[in-house]
C-alpha cells in the first residue's frame, strides 16, 4: 500500500483541496485524493485514484484554479481513462497522452477532447511552461513540435543531424528543453539565458545540441525547472545547471560563510555531493524540478530538497520558510517508510510513501 504526501503554495487549494491553509510547510497526507501526482503547475493538480469496482478501474482528478471556468475547484473527474501523462503550460491543463499513443487536446470546458490526428505513435510528451510548443517523442525515436492547434507538425532535428538518434524522452521547463537518447546522450535547445542548456555559455539554441560534457557518460533521468536543468547518470549521480538563484541546483556558494542567496548561473552541468565530503554519500534514483526548487529520492529512500522556501514547498515546517543553499532531508514521523516517487509543481512538492 502507497500514501501521497504534499507540502507547499496552497492558496488555490492546488496542493491540499480541502485545507484552508494558503502555505502547507509540513508533508500533509492527500492520498484519500490521489494515489499517483501526474501532473502540477503553480495553480492546479491532476492525480489518478484507484476504484474499487468490477474492473478496478482508475479515475483522473483536478483541484485548485481552473483557469477557464476561473474559480477554484474541488477534486473534480476527468472522463479520460487510461493515461500514461498530462501535458499543459502556465495557464493550466493543455492535454493528455494516453497508453495506447495518442494525444487528447484538452479543448475549452472540461470533458471537451479532441484526439490529434499525428501519424504515428507517440512515447513521450512535454511543453513549454511558457506558450503553446509541444514537444513529443515518437515511438520510431524521433523528435516533433507539435501545433497545439494542430495546423502541422514539424520534426526536429538536431544541429548534427548527419548521425540517426533515437530519442526516448523529454522535458521542458519554462523555455528551454532537454531530450535524452535511448545511449544516454542528453541534448538541449531553447533559452540558454541562464547557463540552464549546459554548454558552458549563455547562449540560446533554435535546434537541438548534445552536451559534450556528458559524453562518456550514461544519463537515465532528465528534469526542467524553470531556468534550471538536472540529470541522474546511470551510476546514481546527480548534475545540475542553469541558474542557482535561491538555492536552486543545490551547490553552496565558494565561500562557505556566506550564507547570502547565490545568483550565479552554472553553464556545465555541476556534480551534487550529498555528503560532508568525508564519506561516499547515497546514490540519486528520481529528481524533479520546480520553478525554483528541486527534489530528489536517494537509494536509502529518503527524500532530499534545495532551493526557494517562501512557500514551503521544501518541507521543513512553518519556523523555517527560507531558502536552502544545498541539498537537505525531508524528515518527520512517517518516514521510517521507502520515498519511491516524487513530483514537484511549480511552487509545491508531492511523493510518494510505499508501506
Amino acid at each position: 500500500m502507497s500514501k501521497i504526501y504534499a507540502f507547499g503554495y496552497n492558496a488555490f487549494r492546488q496542493t491540499h483541496p480541502e485545507s484552508q491553509d494558503a502555505i502547507i510547510s509540513l508533508p500533509i497526507d492527500i492520498t484519500e485524493f490521489a494515489d499517483k501526482i501526474i501532473w502540477a503547475n503553480m495553480n492546479v493538480t491532476l492525480g489518478e485514484k484507484s476504484i474499487k469496482n468490477e474492473n478496478d478501474s482508475t479515475i483522473l482528478l483536478t483541484w485548485g484554479f481552473d483557469s477557464v471556468e476561473n474559480k477554484i475547484i474541488s477534486p473534480t473527474r476527468k472522463s479520460l481513462q487510461r493515461i500514461k501523462k498530462c501535458f499543459g503550460n502556465n495557464n493550466g491543463i493543455r492535454g493528455f497522452l494516453d497508453i495506447d499513443g495518442n494525444i487528447h487536446f484538452e479543448r475549452g470546458y472540461s470533458g471537451m477532447y479532441e484526439i490529434s490526428n499525428f501519424h504515428t505513435k507517440i512515447v513521450d510528451v512535454s511543453q513549454f511552461w511558457t506558450g503553446n510548443a509541444i514537444i513529443v517523442v515518437t515511438v520510431d525515436g524521433k523528435l516533433y513540435n507539435l501545433n497545439i492547434e494542430q495546423v502541422h507538425s514539424e520534426e526536429i532535428t538536431p544541429a548534427n543531424d548527419t548521425i540517426d538518434y533515437f530519442f526516448t524522452t523529454v522535458a521542458c521547463g519554462e523555455n528551454h528543453c532537454l531530450a535524452l537518447t535511448q545511449t544516454g546522450q542528453v541534448f538541449s535547445w531553447g533559452s540558454g539565458r541562464y547557463g540552464q542548456l549546459g554548454h558552458g555559455d549563455t547562449k540560446s539554441l533554435d535546434k537541438p545540441k548534445v552536451i559534450e560534457f556528458f559524453l562518456g557518460l550514461r544519463v537515465i533521468q532528465i528534469a526542467c525547472g524553470g531556468w534550471h536543468s538536472a540529470t541522474i547518470t546511470d551510476s546514481g549521480d546527480l548534475y545540475t545547471f542553469g541558474w542557482n538563484h535561491l538555492g536552486r541546483l543545490g551547490i553552496p556558494p565558494p565561500d562557505e560563510s556566506d550564507h547570502t542567496q547565490p545568483s550565479i548561473n552554472y553553464a556545465e552541468p555541476t556534480l551534487i555531493e550529498l555528503n560532508d565530503g568525508k564519506d561516499m554519500g547515497p546514490n540519486v534514483i528520481k529528481v524533479s524540478c520546480g520553478s525554483a526548487h528541486t527534489v530528489i529520492i536517494t537509494d536509502n529512500y529518503q527524500l532530499w530538497t534545495c532551493g526557494w522556501g517562501k512557500y514551503g514547498q521544501q518541507g521543513q515546517g512553518p519556523d523555517k520558510l527560507f531558502d536552502n543553499l544545498t541539498f537537505i532531508p525531508v524528515l518527520f514521523s512517517d518516514f521510517n517508510k521507502k520515498i519511491v516517487d516524487c513530483f514537484c509543481g511549480k511552487w509545491n512538492t508531492f511523493f510518494t510513501i510505499e508501506e
